[in-house]
């Protein structure tokens, strides 16, 4: 039963993580977008969020910082055995997109902070959902620059809105499943190891000794977590449940207006470079919190020595 439950988070957790870190990254579909990529999208990021739902079990680490570190986890096994695209644009690419957008945005925020927001009084929940949604019509504005092929606001709204429906549902059902027993040891390896296995036939297919920065990121975000949380734990907290269920769908103001922001720049204008802005924003923002935090684990080990 507990492994069940295990896939079951793991399955809630790669949804977000996907309307998150494609649809809200990517804001239109691709073109030739069909309903078996997405999911085989779907089952790439849950693979990658077992694998920081296994470290979490394992290091004991809670709260925001478990959504942060554990969101870059995932972000580095997308990027660096699903995508490949870590080893692009080296050293920026190590920060974007794994740690900036992935485990800022879609960990910390997207995940972390939208579980606790619906512990907040609900005009501040609806601020930080207005929020989110006008961060992301600003990121939107450059895509025209990008593409060329952009499709019109119905697909958007489809995209955003609809996929974005998922989000609060999938954290509905980790209300239901929390707080989360530990599985035997082999689940909670098997998605770790079906990744490394598959990061281990790619190096050896295109040998490069910048694939070696992915185990060394995942190695020290691991050790980090261990110092911080103290280690394994036989039950893992999700964060309290909604008061009200109804308080999850909240969330949906932010596709809406993201849409809404993009259908509406994008008919005036060619697209502006606002990526830059951002890019260079959260990057900045996701390292200090990462070296902060890794800060933090030297001087607790400093301490007990």
């Amino acid at each position: 039963m507990n492994s069940l439950r295990y896939g079951l988070v793991a399955a809630a957790l790669g949804l977000i993580a996907v309307w998150a870190g494609e649809n809200m990254f990517r804001v239109a579909p691709a073109p030739g977008l069909t309903a078996s990529d997405l999911l085989i999208t779907w089952v790439a990021y849950s693979l990658c969020t077992a694998s920081a739902l296994s470290a979490a079990f394992l290091t004991g680490v809670r709260g925001l910082r478990a959504a942060f570190l554990g969101g870059a986890l995932m972000g580095w096994l997308a990027e660096g055995v699903i995508a490949g695209t870590l080893y692009q644009g080296f050293p920026f690419q190590i920060v974007w997109t794994g740690l900036a957008w992935h485990a800022l945005i879609g960990g910390g925020v997207v995940f972390g902070l939208g579980r606790a927001a619906v512990h907040w009084r609900l005009s501040r929940q609806i601020a930080a959902s207005v929020l989110l949604g006008l961060f992301g019509g600003l990121w939107a504005q450059f895509w025209p620059l990008e593409r060329n092929d952009l499709p019109g606001s119905g697909v958007e709204l489809l995209y955003l809105v609809l996929m974005g429906a998922m989000v609060p549902l999938a954290q509905i059902l980790l209300d239901r499943l929390t707080p989360l027993r530990r599985p035997p040891v082999l689940v909670l390896a098997l998605a770790p190891g079906a990744l490394a296995a598959l990061w281990v036939a790619q190096s050896m297919a295109a040998p490069s000794p910048l694939r070696l920065v992915l185990p060394a990121l995942l190695g020290l975000t691991f050790w980090v977590m261990k110092r911080l949380g103290g280690g394994r734990v036989d039950r893992l907290d999700l964060g309290q449940p909604a008061p009200r269920p109804w308080r999850h769908f909240v969330f949906l103001l932010a596709p809406l207006l993201i849409a809404g922001l993009a259908s509406l720049g994008w008919a005036e204008s060619g697209g502006h470079a606002t990526n830059v802005a951002v890019a260079l924003s959260s990057s900045a923002t996701a390292t200090l919190a990462y070296l902060g935090l890794l800060w933090r684990a030297i001087r607790r080990k400093s301490a007990r020595a």
